[in-house]
């Protein structure tokens, strides 16, 4: 079992919410979907970037070193909760730890977002 956690100070995200750019660079068109959708934008944009780093430390490897932050796509459930979408090149990455399984937790309060990522 790996883990990766990650917190994030949501103001970093307010000029950077107002770029396409941004969000193209880092996030799938999944996820810019879902952020299109929700009117505490800011918060969702800060939570799935934080999940994304998680994801990263979970499966110990940083920013560049592998999988950019795009190539990670955090989806939800019909219920909301998140998961990442798992395909070829993330499998290979389960693989390498020897863990079929990956999950991922956001929570908001108050001027921060953090996110919880558990591989086995």
């Amino acid at each position: 079992m790996q883990t990766g956690v990650d917190i994030i100070k949501i103001s970093r995200f307010e000029k950077l919410m107002q770029d396409d750019k941004f969000l193209n660079k880092y996030y799938s068109k999944i996820e810019t979907e879902y952020i299109n959708k929700k009117s505490n934008k800011i918060e969702t944009i800060a939570g799935l970037y934080a999940a994304k780093e998680a994801v990263l430390k979970a499966l110990g490897i940083g920013i560049g070193r592998g999988l950019d932050l795009k190539e990670i796509a955090i989806n939800h459930d019909d219920n909301g909760a998140p998961f990442v979408e798992v395909d070829a090149k993330m499998q290979y990455y389960l693989n390498a730890k020897g863990c079929s399984n990956i999950s991922v937790s956001i929570s908001h309060d108050g001027e921060y977002a953090i996110s919880f990522c558990v591989i086995n």
